[in-house]
């Protein structure tokens, strides 16, 4: 009798101890899950933070050049008066993605001494120069697009740059109008912002 019920013991103790392990492997199996969950998460924040870093930086770009314009408004045609400046298109740039790969060229003019003597359009070449090169430093590949508004005393950025980041499929709808046709953008890790200047 003694050896019957040491063995049933021994039989539950066995049994005790299986349904332990099925335990621990449904726990390692929630805990993997939950992890994997975890890092996908932490990775989409790392890219949508490094986004909005881009797009407040472009901001600010958007920004300087509309001061820049501001400063070298110039005049609109009329009677015998031909246009100046911004009026005359001098800062509209409608250069393509690829055509803005190489290095920027300033104007053979500074306009950065005392002596200098710039015309609107020298000054806006020098400006867009410097804006030009100041949104290649601050953005991968940076590029930009303006054109002024013929009906309105505006004018319409995009500043465009790469972002392998968010070349994912799931955001290709959004990209698809994002940039202006003029820049000829058909990659998916290329991404722009909109800003209209009003003078």
């Amino acid at each position: 009798m003694h050896l019957k019920h040491t063995g049933m013991r021994r039989l539950g103790k066995s049994k005790h101890a299986g349904f332990m392990l099925i335990e621990v492997l449904v726990s390692i199996a929630v805990s993997a899950v939950a992890l994997l969950a975890l890092a996908s998460l932490n990775a989409a924040a790392l890219r949508y933070t490094k986004m909005s870093q881009y797009r407040a930086v472009a901001t600010l770009l958007a920004s300087d050049i509309g001061e820049r314009m501001r400063a070298n408004k110039g005049r609109a045609a009329g009677g015998s008066t031909t246009a100046e400046g911004f009026w005359a298109g001098d800062y509209d740039y409608t250069t393509s993605f690829a055509g803005q790969s190489s290095n920027v060229t300033p104007p053979a003019l500074r306009c950065n001494t005392a002596s200098s003597v710039c015309s609107t359009r020298e000054l806006a070449e020098l400006d867009l120069a410097q804006w030009r090169f100041q949104t290649r430093s601050s953005l991968p590949e940076g590029s930009v697009f303006v054109l002024r508004q013929s009906e309105a005393v505006a004018a319409d950025v995009w500043i465009a740059w790469r972002d392998p980041r968010v070349a994912s499929q799931d955001e290709a709808p959004a990209r698809a109008t994002e940039c202006p046709g003029g820049l000829a953008v058909s990659d998916l890790s290329i991404r722009c912002s909109y800003f209209r200047v009003n003078l």
